[in-house]
């Protein structure tokens, strides 16, 4: 196990790093070329196992990742808009979030269940998002608009964490339990 961590390491500081250093970048990617950084990230899943022959299904590369602990790329991508989306909405960093992200107004909710801890003042931390993607179609993938989309998807719970280690070790655990093993790479 000291090589499996140490390659794994190795991974992680000289491949994974740099793509994660542009993540806005990279989580705009079509499928295609999404695919083709799962692919990347499978094989050296075999070199980091020392199995360069194995042939495994998504099922077993999703259960090797959670193994080593790392998240398929398209999780990675929502996991990291969401650390910095964490970061921006907590003042973690000096970016203020843009004038069409707004906390939602709970005055103009109807009670419903889905509502319930808006309007009762337990859930602050949803936002709203004004933009109009029908006028404004060049921001429809634009960080703010699909980071908040996710964002509220999150259990308010979540959202609300003390800090950021906290927010980062539930955002990881639900997305690997969110994963859809069929749309990891396409089975050949």
């Amino acid at each position: 196990t000291f090589y499996l961590s140490y390659k794994r390491s190795l991974y992680l500081s000289m491949v994974r790093s740099f793509i994660e250093h542009c993540n806005p970048i990279w989580n705009n990617l079509g499928k295609v070329r999404l695919y083709a950084f799962e692919r990347l990230q499978k094989n050296i899943i075999k070199w980091i196992r020392n199995e360069p022959l194995a042939s495994y299904t998504n099922s077993q590369y999703l259960k090797h990742l959670s193994d080593l602990n790392i998240l398929p790329f398209k999780e990675l991508f929502i996991y990291n808009d969401l650390r910095l989306f964490y970061k921006i909405v907590y003042n973690l960093v000096p970016l203020p979030l843009p004038h069409f992200i707004s906390p939602v107004d709970s005055s103009t909710l109807r009670s419903t269940r889905a509502n319930f801890n808006i309007i009762h003042g337990l859930d602050y931390t949803s936002f709203t998002d004004t933009i109009d993607i029908r006028t404004h179609s060049a921001l429809k993938d634009s960080f703010f608009h699909r980071t908040v989309q996710v964002w509220n998807l999150l259990p308010y719970q979540t959202r609300q964490s003390a800090s950021l280690t906290v927010f980062l070790a539930a955002v990881k655990k639900q997305l690997f339990q969110s994963v859809d093993v069929s749309s990891i790479i396409p089975i050949s």
